[in-house]
């Protein structure tokens, strides 16, 4: 039996629009499936909750929405056994867009179908796991200040764009203490690390292009010392990940990172707030089923 996680409000009411062509695909090929079409993720994880506690047998979980809900779900499936997948309904699908998920939904079921599986790393911070990237500094408040704002709803990842410049006004690079697995390191003027396990964060965000999700590692990106005119060239090549090489950048491939800051800094993660610094991050190596 598959199980469908619909989230009414992901993308402007399109994930129902897109479920009702699944469930016709569905159908045509007589496939069992149950679904739940919700307005909240709290009603999605309770839903979640009684499912996992029941004895019945649980081919996958895909879930209609975005990166939120996707992260609240993925959560709530550590320790399971239990597959998932997503089809991309939100602003951002970033995690989607990192597997080579696309919107072609009839694609998507067929590929659902054949039922092929693999494990893959997550992020550990604090409690909680993070499936495509930790930010913080900077693209931490620019998604925070999006997620507060009605442009996400209306421009989806643009909308991070677009709020760059607003945050860019006032915000102040900070000095940054790391423990980069054993190796301890200072920054000066950080403007943001960002902390990945896939490629792609704010909607389309190639911030660390080489980052997989099944190497045991985490790619880390830091931007620092650079004045805010270079910094805006940094992110006029970061959509296709061609700012690694540029100066005032350093990438790095760890197992965990401790980050410090004389100031709090926002911490985001899926682009959830997470808090602020001090914070820990570590790879869970194979900790989460997918399917292919």
């Amino acid at each position: 039996m598959y199980y469908f996680l619909v989230n009414r409000t992901s993308g402007k009411g399109r994930s129902v629009k897109v479920w009702f062509e699944i469930e016709r695909i569905l159908t045509e090929k007589k496939v069992e499936y149950d679904v739940i079409i919700t307005d909240t993720k709290d009603e999605v994880l309770s839903y979640l909750t009684e499912l996992l506690q029941s004895n019945k047998r649980i081919t996958a979980i895909i879930a209609l929405g975005g990166d939120g809900t996707i992260h609240a779900i993925m959560n709530q499936l550590i320790g399971t056994s239990v597959p998932f997948s997503v089809i991309p309904t939100g602003s951002g699908n970033d995690y989607a867009r990192a597997r080579g998920i696309t919107k072609n939904y009839v694609k998507e079921v067929e590929k659902l179908l054949k039922n092929e599986q693999k494990k893959i790393d997550l992020l550990k911070i604090g409690d909680r796991h993070c499936m495509t990237v930790v930010g913080i500094g900077f693209d931490a408040k620019v998604a925070d200040e999006a997620n507060k704002t009605k442009m996400k709803k209306w421009f989806g990842g643009l909308a991070y764009f677009l709020t760059i410049f607003k945050v860019l006004l006032t915000y102040k690079p900070s000095s940054i203490r790391l423990k980069l697995n054993d190796e301890e390191r200072i920054f000066d003027k950080v403007w943001l690390i960002a902390i990945a396990n896939h490629a792609y964060y704010g909607g389309g965000i190639k911030i660390c292009p080489d980052a997989m999700s099944d190497d045991g590692k985490l790619d880390i990106c830091i931007i620092h010392s650079l004045p805010k005119w270079r910094l805006l060239l940094i992110l006029a090549n970061v959509f296709e990940g061609k700012h690694v090489s540029m100066s005032g950048v350093d990438y790095i491939q760890v197992e965990s990172i401790q980050v410090d800051s004389d100031d709090p800094l926002y911490v985001t993660a899926d682009g959830e707030m997470m808090g602020q610094t001090p914070t820990a991050v570590s790879v869970k190596k194979d900790a989460f089923h997918v399917m292919m």
